[in-house]
């Protein structure tokens, strides 16, 4: 199994923290005009889709909130030194749609790029259709090399659980103001699953991969927007999503 630093060019400097100061300057910008607006847009119109709703958005919906999230992306101030410090921390999901429409996905895409979120869309072929998240959040670790997503979801319509999905993440080359610098490189290396009160049950992902012939989930998340509370970003399967920082 290759390394995760075979994906990039070279290993990345640890990230910064997303210093006190940053912030204050993040949500000066977020509270002013007209991003303010956008951003007050955005949260609002995708609200009806957060995970664990029966709402999904599809068409004109879909295609109308892509356009807000365009604006946002577009209005982003947030130097790509403070995206690599500020990807940092405990996010829950709000929203997760495909870019494409419904009959332009592939078998694969209507699988990976569903509302269970950049978090889990690499992890989504392989529990086909028995898990319905319920919420979704994931804590990055950058300085850690670390990531956990965690997912509170009802079986069959029927029992609760929980999926703990543990990772690594890297951070793509530092370099000037493009793409590769504002990615997370993600590769999940082992999961627990848990029902209820009862004691978890953890299972390496190799393993699983192995029988089902499949390669380890990884992909890659691209931050686009980022605010002090706020961020925007797009999945190697296809996705656009918006994630809200947890406090504490």
């Amino acid at each position: 199994m290759a390394d995760m630093r075979s994906l990039l060019r070279p290993a990345p400097p640890r990230a910064r923290s997303f210093s006190s100061r940053a912030r204050r300057s993040l949500a000066c910008g977020a509270a002013s005009s007209p991003r303010a607006t956008l951003k007050r847009d955005v949260l609002e119109s995708v609200k009806p889709y957060r995970p664990g709703s029966s709402e999904t958005s599809v068409g004109e919906a879909r295609r109308d909130i892509l356009r807000k999230l365009e604006l946002l992306e577009g209005s982003n101030e947030a130097s790509t030194s403070e995206i690599r410090a500020g990807v940092q921390g405990r996010w829950v999901l709000l929203y997760q749609a495909p870019l494409k429409d419904d009959e332009r996905l592939s078998d694969y895409e209507k699988k990976a790029v569903t509302v269970e979120g950049p978090f889990l869309s690499a992890f989504k072929p392989f529990t086909r259709d028995l898990f319905r998240t319920l919420s979704n959040t994931q804590n990055i670790r950058v300085d850690e090399e670390r990531i956990e997503n965690v997912a509170e979801f009802r079986v069959a319509g029927r029992w609760t659980g929980r999926l703990n999905i543990l990772g690594s993440v890297v951070l793509g080359r530092d370099g000037d103001e493009d793409e590769e610098s504002r990615r997370a490189y993600v590769e999940f290396s082992s999961f627990e699953l848990s029902f209820g009160d009862g004691a978890p049950l953890s299972v390496p992902v190799g393993k699983l991969s192995e029988l089902l012939g499949k390669s380890p989930p990884r992909g890659w998340l691209l931050t686009t927007y980022l605010d002090e509370d706020v961020r925007v970003g797009r999945g190697d399967k296809g996705s656009i999503f918006v994630a809200k920082r947890m406090k504490g």
